[in-house]
């Protein structure tokens, strides 16, 4: 779960940490959520041979993901949300459907949205994030979301299939 290459860990903002996912460390420690480890374990079979194609990412045998789960896609050096499932929505405090982040979108948080998605997408490596969500008017909560690159199109990943749920 938890790289054991501390230099690949950032910290996007305060109490947020982004990690890729060290299958080793899995077999360790415990993922703080039964949904996000449930993506991991999904992705880790599923790209034994390479990163997994979104044909391989079959919906409706993820049932309990749903109301969680967000996608995310590549478009030139931009990136879409596609989907946000009702509980992400409520977690996040808005529907980022058709939202897209590009590196001049305004705010700190899409422009680290953007290089993360970047790394995600770069490396073809699952990232898991935790801390927590610092919000205006609103409580602090705290999180763990798990981000899974995919190939849609071409031979490249392209495609970011996330789940994220609130922790205690």
């Amino acid at each position: 779960m938890y790289s054991e290459h501390w230099n690949e860990c950032e910290q996007s903002k305060p109490g947020v940490v982004e990690e890729p996912i060290d299958e080793a460390a899995v077999q360790a420690r415990y993922f703080q959520s039964r949904l996000t480890e449930k993506l991991w374990h999904w992705w880790a079979a599923a790209s034994r041979d390479g990163v997994p194609h979104w044909s391989s990412f079959d919906v409706t045998s993820h049932g309990p993901l749903l109301p969680n789960i967000y996608v995310v896609r590549a478009l030139d050096d931009a990136f879409q949300f596609r989907l946000y499932g009702e509980r992400a929505i409520q977690i996040i405090g808005r529907n980022m459907t058709g939202q897209v982040i590009t590196p001049e979108t305004p705010g700190a948080i899409s422009e680290q949205l953007h290089d993360y998605f970047t790394r995600v997408l770069t490396g073809g490596r699952s990232w898991r994030c935790s801390g927590r969500l610092l919000y205006e008017n609103r409580d602090h909560i705290r999180f763990e979301s798990v981000d899974i690159p995919l190939i849609r199109y071409g031979a490249v990943p392209d495609t970011i299939v996330g789940v994220i749920d609130l922790v205690g």
